[in-house]
C-alpha cells in the first residue's frame, strides 16, 4: 500500500500521514453513532445541510456569471470615430 521513499539517510513512507487516517475514522465514527443515536434527526440535519450547500453554490453560479458580465462588458472595445 505505502511505498518508502528514501531522503538521505531517513526514510519516510509515502501516502496519507496516521493523523490524516486518524481524523478520518474519527470523522466516520461520529456521523456513524450520530445516524446510530437518532436517525431521523442525522437526516433531518443532513438535508438541512445539503440544502445550504445547493444554495451556496447557486449564489456562487451566479456571482461567476455576473462577474463575467461585468468583466465582458467593461473590457470591450469601441471603435473609433
Amino acid at each position: 500500500m505505502a511505498s518508502i521513499i528514501q531522503h538521505g539517510t531517513v526514510e519516510r513512507e509515502e501516502g496519507p500521514s496516521r493523523i490524516a487516517v486518524a481524523l478520518v475514522l474519527l470523522a466516520v465514527g461520529f456521523l456513524v453513532g450520530s445516524y446510530a443515536a437518532d436517525p431521523a434527526g442525522f437526516i433531518a440535519t443532513v438535508e438541512a445541510f445539503s440544502q445550504s450547500v445547493y444554495d451556496g453554490a447557486v449564489q456562487w453560479g451566479v456571482t461567476v456569471v455576473l462577474t463575467a458580465v461585468a468583466s465582458w462588458c467593461v473590457g470591450r472595445k469601441r471603435p473609433n470615430r
